[in-house]
């Protein structure tokens, strides 16, 4: 009998029963899903009028990431200016407000945003106030 032969009828005759160190679907229901749970990182978001509608725009990740931060340092926001966009405009964080740095362009609201709604007309999801968005949580 040839090796290959003999390790298929070992494979057809061994025990199909899970090994010690797998989990059963039975017991990843009994896990503390406490334990699976993180909680939402923020991103952040500024508004552009666009056609006379407002449209929220994300912040990429990098200026994201600086921005929340920023907030989450434990200093005071007011008077906090962050840079984004490569230094083409400046986030007034305790104003929530983005300004242009060098041309003039109206400010735009910013919002740190976790919570998200679509509106009959919306194609993309708009961003729940800041406030709003404490309640939900």
């Amino acid at each position: 009998m040839s090796s290959v032969q003999s390790q298929q009828e070992q494979l057809s005759q061994s025990d199909p029963s899970p090994s010690p160190n797998s989990c059963s679907s039975f017991e990843l229901i009994d896990m503390d899903a406490g334990s699976l749970y993180e909680p939402v990182s923020p991103h952040w978001f500024y508004c552009k009028i666009i056609d006379s509608k407002e449209t929220w725009i994300p912040f990429n990740s990098e200026d994201s990431q600086q921005l929340e931060e920023a907030y989450s340092s434990g200093k005071d926001c007011n008077g906090r200016v962050v840079p984004t966009d490569g230094g083409r405009y400046d986030v007034h964080l305790g104003e929530r407000m983005r300004y242009a740095v060098y041309w003039d362009e109206l400010a735009s609201e910013v919002r740190r945003c976790t919570w998200f709604y679509k509106g009959d007309k919306d194609n993309k999801y708009v961003p729940y106030s800041e406030s709003f968005s404490q309640v939900l949580e």
